[in-house]
């Protein structure tokens, strides 16, 4: 990595406009040459390659943007054309898409893993003219689904510039590939600047629990406007802030989010594996971390599991301090004992987290109140947000001197929230989707005649402005004796357990509920080794099947029994056999459960619960 010994110099006429609370800029291309012209920031972008951390600097930034701008302009893109991107997060990735942006182009984000069938489906209905890989492997799994696309470039994410483009027409696959490299003429900062707020910027294809997935799309002033409510609710310093990314950028989180580290001028640097973010923390030491719940649960699990293996009386005293996190709430003033663990436990785990996180945030999925108590209390400071792709994505988030436990935080600037007669939550507001891509129906449906943007999502607002979200609209289940069962509190309250990777509750026009549980298979090693079972761990299944397994699972069922009322309680359960993925379908590519996939594969797991009730 490179050794940043001088601080970032701005040039004194531009302090006072980058010390506002707004962004001068109106559209993503806008941004580039705002984050290329302003900063002289030589750690802008980083990426990690041969084992070691390399740099990009803002102005190589913005030069990489403009050549490989130029290239796609010489290939033949024109303003309004549809591009793909499907490559792992780096910034080659941000500067591939910034490229096309500035050209004119609407990007379409692709997730490389997703279902063929799903991708084949976003390729077409978008009708891009382009696709933009990250290497001649993905170049080779997409070209069969790509009849139409006249284009398909391979992209260099792990070079140093990404100065040229690969051409690789379909029909020519077979061909040793040709090299078209960029000249300087101009025409990417002339595209740039004839690109207007209003345009549309991406394509953004959403999960499709059901269904084909439907094209959100979403305007330049949509995005900047997200930046801009960013930069309110988070401000940075661009001489002390550094941030590790480690969530894909074709989800429109991450993207927004890395977009407003490049506008403040902070540096962000991509994690090659997310495996190994622990180590990454460890070695960067960023400030800010954007993350998933299923992140802080592994990291959590990690916690415990090296407390428990502590020897002799340390392992009283680490046991007591990680228990008083759970217990103390995180408003209350510290005592003599707290000042005493977190000497001598709770920095010593900041610090294998690289000891230097202000701003967590966390999204994606309800994150356990307990858990979040859990981080906060060892002086880690997580923000729980909510949002959709169709509002681009933010609607609420805690902050700074704004967070309530148990809430999604109030509303981002640039929203309007209210709550519908029934519950659910509506939004409205300079970040809401133009509409779904060629399909006016379901538009319809979603936005209504008022603007107001129909989540799908039941809450409630108190007070004081704080959106408690209590599940899907569509997920009040009614069994059969009439009783209705949410299942997003019982599958949270399951999925806290060290040994549950996730789970589902089935209820619907059943006569009571169950619930499908993933275990976690690394915890499941662990186990293994508690109960001294001999020889290798090879296979779960036998394992799972075990009486003592079977008897430990059924321990958490109880527990979470305990906390429910009569009729939502779980009357049996069920092991699946392997993780959920996305190749399998279980898994959106943002790792949500398809609730649908899940039942279909286990249908006769599911049956088996239910033959003794008929």
């Amino acid at each position: 990595m490179r050794q940043e010994k001088m601080r970032r110099r701005f040039p004194s006429k531009t302090r006072a406009t980058d010390g506002s609370m707004t962004f001068p800029f109106s559209t993503l291309p806008g941004l580039a040459l705002y984050a290329g012209g302003i900063y002289r920031n030589p750690a802008a972008l980083g990426f990690k390659s041969n084992g070691s951390w390399e740099d990009i600097s803002s102005q190589e930034m913005l030069d990489s943007v403009r050549r490989a701008g130029e290239a796609l302009i010489e290939l033949g893109l024109k303003p309004g054309d549809r591009v793909g991107l499907a490559a792992d997060s780096s910034p080659f990735w941000m500067m591939a898409d910034l490229a096309a942006l500035g050209a004119g182009a609407v990007t379409v984000p692709l997730f490389p893993n997703a279902a063929r069938e799903a991708l084949r489906h976003q390729i077409s209905d978008s009708g891009m003219r382009f696709l933009l890989v990250g290497s001649a492997e993905l170049r080779e799994q997409f070209l069969p689904l790509c009849e139409r696309v006249e284009q398909v470039v391979v992209i260099a994410p792990r070079a140093r510039h990404a100065t040229a483009a690969t051409s690789i027409p379909p029909s020519a696959a077979s061909r040793a590939p040709g090299t078209h490299a960029a000249t300087e003429t101009g025409a990417w900062d002339e595209r740039a600047a004839a690109v207007r707020p209003d345009a549309t910027a991406t394509l953004i294809y959403t999960s499709g629990s059901t269904g084909n997935p439907k094209g959100v799309e979403l305007t330049h002033a949509n995005l900047v406007q997200q930046i801009q409510g960013a930069r309110r609710r988070f401000p940075l310093d661009p001489d002390s802030d550094s941030a590790l990314s480690f969530l894909p950028l074709s989800h429109v989180f991450e993207r927004m989010v890395a977009y407003f580290y490049l506008a403040s001028g902070v540096t962000v640097r991509f994690a090659e594996d997310p495996h190994h973010v622990g180590d990454d923390l460890w070695a960067l030491r960023p400030t800010l971390l954007t993350t998933v719940p299923r992140f802080l649960e592994k990291v959590h699990d990690s916690i415990m599991a090296a407390a428990r293996g502590t020897g002799g009386a340390g392992r009283r005293f680490v046991l007591s301090a990680l228990r008083r996190v759970f217990e103390k709430s995180e408003d209350a003033p510290l005592r003599w004992k707290d000042r005493i663990f977190d000497y001598l436990v709770y920095r010593r785990i900041r610090g294998r987290m690289g000891g230097r996180l202000r701003i967590v945030i966390c999204g994606s999925a309800p994150l356990d109140q307990g858990l979040a108590r859990f981080f906060l209390n060892l002086g880690v400071p997580v923000y729980e947000g909510y949002g959709l792709t169709e509002s681009s994505p933010v609607l609420t988030v805690n902050f700074p001197g704004n967070r309530k436990l148990g809430t999604v935080g109030k509303p981002f600037p640039g929203v309007e929230l209210r709550i519908a007669p029934d519950g659910e939550v509506l939004a409205r507001g300079s970040t809401i989707m133009r509409g779904y891509y060629r399909d006016p129906e379901n538009t319809l449906l979603t936005l209504d005649a008022e603007g107001w943007l129909h989540t799908g999502d039941l809450g409630r607002l108190d007070s004081e402005g704080y959106l408690t979200v209590a599940g899907r609209k569509k997920e009040l289940f009614k069994t059969a004796n009439g009783k209705y069962v949410a299942p997003v509190p019982i599958e949270q309250a399951l999925d806290a357990h060290p040994l549950v990777n996730a789970a589902v509750v089935i209820a619907e026009g059943r006569p009571h509920a169950t619930a499908l549980i993933y275990p976690d298979f690394d915890a499941l090693v662990t186990l293994w080794r508690e109960m001294e079972r001999t020889g290798e761990f090879e296979s779960a299944t036998p394992f799972l099947r075990s009486q003592a397994v079977q008897e430990r699972f059924q321990e958490i069922v109880d527990s979470v029994n305990t906390r429910l009322n009569s009729w939502e309680r779980l009357h049996r359960f069920a092991l699946a056999d392997a993780p959920p993925s996305i190749e399998s379908g279980e898994l959106t590519p943002t790792l949500k459960l398809r609730r649908h996939a899940v039942e279909a594969r286990y249908a006769s797991k599911i049956e088996g619960m239910y033959k003794h009730s008929r």
